[in-house]
């Protein structure tokens, strides 16, 4: 099977389940909606005892009314990976990327990456222009997002947020609570 990147498991998280060994995930918080067709993805995965995860979208608490709310997305989960605790540790001394002007107009921007309950925690801002003469009492509109890569004894641990929507708040509460929740479910470390 072809290794997947650490930091792109949240990509491919699919809807929660038992894992062929045995251990469940804990559940999206309330109000969150899986996609049913990432559950694919994850499959072989789980089949194989090699990995499992979940991913749900929800829309974004008191969006701006000017602004097209493309929901937050928060996904979690584990893969095997006899050499996680050595990728977490290269993880956290790999340079934050830089910040960078879309192709749509938007700016992204490290906004903090650190070595953070056994793992690293990497938060990214994105600035979106609102576009002149609109109605809108913003110049312009921000979401967060954020990953934390952990491990688990031999299992990677991921945690992705994204599209979150002018506060890192409620991202940091998800990402505190799945922190002890998966590790919890995987084993301790």
């Amino acid at each position: 099977m072809k290794a997947i990147h650490p930091l792109s498991l949240g990509v491919l998280l699919g809807a929660a389940a038992l894992s062929a060994a045995g251990q469940s995930l804990p559940p999206l918080p309330s109000g969150f909606q899986a996609d049913p067709n990432l559950a694919q993805v994850q499959a072989p995965m789980r089949a194989a005892g090699t990995g499992d995860g979940t991913s749900g979208k929800k829309s974004n608490d008191n969006m701006s009314p000017c602004f097209s709310d493309p929901k937050v997305s928060l996904g979690y989960g584990w893969m095997l990976n006899p050499a996680a605790k050595t990728m977490v540790e290269m993880l956290l001394k790999a340079p934050e990327d830089p910040a960078v002007r879309s192709p749509a107009g938007y700016l992204d921007e490290p906004d903090g990456k650190r070595d953070y309950q056994g793992g690293v925690l990497e938060w990214r801002k994105q600035t979106w222009p609102v576009i002149s003469g609109h109605p809108c009492k913003d110049s312009q509109v921000v979401f967060y997002q954020a990953k934390w890569t952990g491990y688990a004894g031999n299992k990677m641990i991921s945690i992705g947020i994204y599209n979150l929507y002018n506060s890192k708040g409620q991202g940091q509460t998800w990402i505190d609570g799945y922190i002890g929740k998966l590790t919890a479910a995987l084993g301790s470390k």
